[in-house]
């Protein structure tokens, strides 16, 4: 099974685990309030998750496309912009649940000072875990013969002279999807210098063309990817590389992360001025 939610997962599942939990003693005044009645309103038959509502060893997931997430004036939130808000550092989400106490839906209140800094903090010492040299770093990148989805051809060894950004995804992975924007900014901005974009799909070529027409993603798309993807030894999704202009790999990143099109920026940057 693909790992879909690897990096992107670990500052929420953090934050779940102890912020949520602990604001339980921090809010006790809110927590646990009456289940709301108001048929307009989106919480209608739900309340505020109070303390024994759920258990702490419980894993709970905040996806976006698939659990109701409101901001303070019960707007309901977007996809693209969920990812944005959480690595703000400035929100805490607040679980609402049934009769049953099954989590229905969160909403995301102002953190306090205090547990922006207890974020902050989370944040830089789990990230520097995952963000350790990949193994990939510094060797030759495994060469290619690829067609994108317009049938135009690639192969990574005559790409030689250029950065490669590589973009290693499936349909199906969200975070995959919630970087696109980014990445699609990216290419925007190396547009006319000597850095090509790929993406490779291990999704066939009609579920990518059907995908495509609902989703904007700029990078040259290649579908059936696996046969790429195990080359690279690719685990987890979605994965960037970036290649340097004799063909050895320079960075390379699992998940997605607050400062993702920061890093790429600079490593891309770097490889230029050369």
């Amino acid at each position: 099974m693909h790992s879909l939610f690897k990096t992107y997962t670990t500052v929420i599942l953090l934050v779940m685990s102890i912020l949520f939990f602990n604001s339980f003693e921090i809010n006790a005044q809110i927590s646990g309030s009456e289940k709301v009645t108001d048929k307009s309103n989106p919480l209608s038959g739900l309340k505020l998750a109070g303390p024994g509502d759920i258990d702490s060893g419980t894993p709970m997931m905040l996806d976006p496309m698939s659990m109701p997430m409101y901001d303070e004036q019960l707007q309901k939130i977007n996809p693209a912009d969920f990812m944005k808000i959480m690595m703000s550092n400035e929100y805490i989400p607040e679980p609402y649940v049934d009769e049953k106490k099954a989590v229905k839906a969160f909403v995301l209140r102002k953190a306090t000072e205090d547990e922006k800094a207890m974020m902050a903090k989370m944040q830089q010492g789990r990230m520097g875990v995952e963000q350790e040299k990949s193994p990939l770093v510094g060797t030759q990148a495994v060469d290619f013969d690829v067609t994108d989805i317009k049938g135009k051809k690639y192969k990574l060894s005559e790409l030689k002279g250029k950065v490669v950004a590589l973009n290693f995804w499936f349909v199906e992975c969200k975070p995959c999807i919630m970087e696109m924007p980014e990445l699609n900014e990216l290419v925007e901005e190396f547009k006319g210098k000597e850095v090509v974009f790929l993406a490779i799909a291990i999704n066939n070529q009609k579920q990518l063309k059907k995908f495509l027409k609902t989703t904007d993603f700029n990078y040259k798309v290649f579908s059936s990817g696996q046969s790429v993807s195990d080359s690279y030894g690719i685990k987890g999704f979605p994965t960037n590389v970036i290649i340097d202009q004799n063909g050895l790999i320079q960075y390379a990143s699992t998940g997605i992360g607050p400062n993702n099109k920061v890093i790429l920026q600079k490593e891309i940057n770097k490889l230029l001025i050369k």
